[in-house]
């Protein structure tokens, strides 16, 4: 009797539905957050970009599935708050991307602007995190004919393989580690170029705010410093001809030593397999091997100058550690670096890093000689 009554409540249960269920229409989900200062005397400025589920239904005639809802306050919390007495609930379960003023972060510790996104239950460690020397809100109203800002930052971030000038993706989680550890780091630039978003180098974060802006050729020195290089192509000039070489391949190492006097010393090798995938030389041939070894050593030189003039800028201009040889410093000598973890930056700017880099052209594509 007593299983015969336990059934009939567990029947009951299901046919009830899903008790704490919302309609679709009342849904608010987010797929992108601007964060900037505030206005009418507040600190900040919230700018969301969330799915309208009318406007989907409706595909086909809206250009743009998405809202922007701004709301100023003092925290981030309370604009939440202040949020939820003008439109339904948000749900940030599907955030892609997070927006953060220069301004913002020149004059706020940046830890402290997304501490509530990271104690938030609900909020995704993994969304990608931007820079904006603009107005964030301004630049998640821009849609590409009809795709939302924030899909369009989120799927341009992952077109690594295809040009070294873009710096790698950079999550929530990424700089929240980061600035536990009070190290220096870099995240994506973002800009507006004829109506239309691009990465445009990368931010630099020290002592959690805003320091400087690097350029995407800057950018291209630090992939190839870094090893975070994954393709791209990278373009020089050779006796008054242009060139371009892809990367299909990068070996990277770094050896790490330290000298009696307590001098750190990085030794950077790198081995590039590419294609010559363009040569305006009239006088090409490619078939040729000698011809292949004297633009590989161009390509070389050409890099291992750029990548100098890069560890020259940081060690001795912007006096930061973003390529992470902290990592490789903490490694080698653990008992020396926790000593000089809070001062890195300056024991960086005063290392010796040696780089060398050795290109090896393994195609030159269907065409390898140009006819006098």
């Amino acid at each position: 009797m007593k299983k015969k009554a336990v059934l009939a409540l567990f029947s009951l249960i299901l046919l009830c539905g899903c008790w704490d269920s919302t309609n679709i229409e009342e849904l608010n989900m987010a797929i992108g957050f601007a964060v900037d200062k505030g206005d009418d005397g507040h600190k900040l400025k919230l700018s969301m970009q969330v799915l309208v589920p009318q406007k989907i239904e409706q595909e086909s005639s809206v250009k743009d599935p998405t809202k922007i809802i701004e709301t100023s306050g003092d925290s981030i919390h309370q604009i939440f708050r202040t949020t939820a007495l003008k439109t339904h609930r948000i749900f940030a379960q599907q955030l892609r991307v997070y927006l953060f003023s220069q301004d913002l972060i020149n004059e706020n510790n940046f830890d402290l602007v997304i501490n509530q996104f990271i104690r938030d239950n609900e909020t995704r460690r993994g969304s990608l995190v931007f820079m904006a020397s603009e107005k964030p809100g301004d630049m998640l109203k821009i849609n590409d004919d009809g795709q939302p800002a924030a899909s369009t930052l989120y799927d341009i971030s992952s077109n690594t393989k295809t040009t070294i000038r873009m710096f790698k993706p950079v999550s929530l989680g990424d700089i929240s580690s980061a600035m536990q550890n009070n190290v220096s780091f870099a995240i994506p630039k973002v800009s507006v170029s004829q109506g239309k978003l691009m990465l445009d180098g990368a931010s630099i974060i020290q002592n959690k705010r805003f320091l400087t802006n690097i350029s995407p050729l800057a950018v291209q020195s630090y992939n190839l410093l870094t090893g975070d290089a994954t393709g791209g192509v990278i373009e020089f000039q050779y006796e008054h001809s242009i060139y371009s070489f892809e990367i299909f391949k990068i070996k990277h190492n770094i050896d790490t030593h330290k000298t009696a006097s307590g001098k750190y010393e990085f030794d950077v090798s790198v081995e590039l397999d590419g294609r010559l995938s363009e040569d305006w030389n009239e006088r090409e041939n490619s078939f040729n091997e000698k011809y292949l070894q004297e633009i590989e050593k161009v390509v070389a030189h050409r890099l291992e100058e750029n990548v100098k003039d890069f560890i020259g800028e940081l060690q001795h201009e912007i006096k930061a550690d973003i390529c992470g040889f902290y990592q490789k410093a903490s490694i080698a000598y653990p008992k020396e670096f926790r000593k000089e973890a809070k001062h890195w930056d300056d024991i960086f700017s005063e290392s010796d890093i040696r780089y060398k880099v050795n290109v090896k052209i393994r195609d030159f594509g269907t065409k390898g000689a140009t006819q006098s």
